[in-house]
């Protein structure tokens, strides 16, 4: 009975590496979509797994916190770090689904360089939680500047958007995408300010 109150430690940072290596794969597919003049939708389906798996791990980790006593950071931090991950797989799917849903069918101006920012903040992620033992104070300054040129580049999308895009139903529909790739980026940077908060108290 006693040993279901010890630390599972490996167990978490196992379901944190297999969480991240999927949003992992879902960024990777969401700069796939945006980048191509037409949009494939393939990449939409091959995410739809990949989100679901999050959500299950996103499960399996809160349940094992409802029973474990002793945990290897705080709980809070935990319930932190995971609830921004799960966020994290929700928004790239709901951006993917996005362009499914308003039948987009040409490349969004801008739409690519948040992806691939996106994308790179995520690449980032997935090494500061491997050195979440050690140190993730890099990485985490990665994201941060990463967040900073998405905000330069959205900036810049909502000014020529407003100008050039004379339909007003095609103007809402890509502003929503650009408006959510943004918010990915900042719940990015959400993140990583999790893992540094992390890293500062067990240090």
């Amino acid at each position: 009975m006693f040993n279901k109150l010890l630390p599972k430690e490996e167990k978490y940072f196992e379901d944190f590496k297999q969480m991240i290596s999927h949003i992992g794969e879902m960024s990777r597919y969401s700069e796939q979509l945006f980048n191509s003049e037409i949009p494939d939708q393939n990449n939409f389906l091959k995410m739809k797994p990949l989100e679901l798996r999050c959500d299950e791990i996103s499960s399996k980790i809160t349940k094992r916190l409802n029973k474990t006593y002793i945990t290897p950071f705080d709980r809070e931090d935990i319930f932190a770090l995971i609830k921004r991950l799960d966020d994290i797989s929700d928004m790239l799917l709901g951006a993917a689904a996005r362009v499914d849903t308003f039948n987009i069918t040409k490349k969004i101006n801008y739409a690519d360089q948040m992806a691939a920012i996106v994308h790179q903040q995520i690449i980032e992620l997935g090494v500061a939680i491997q050195d979440l033992k050690v140190k993730s104070i890099n990485e985490c300054k990665a994201v941060k500047d990463l967040e900073t040129q998405a905000d330069a580049i959205y900036r810049q999308a909502m000014k020529e958007l407003f100008v050039e895009e004379k339909d007003a139903i095609e103007l809402i529909k890509k502003k929503e995408i650009l408006d959510l790739l943004e918010r990915i980026s900042d719940k990015c940077q959400s993140t990583a300010n999790i893992i540094l908060t992390i890293f500062i108290k067990n240090a």
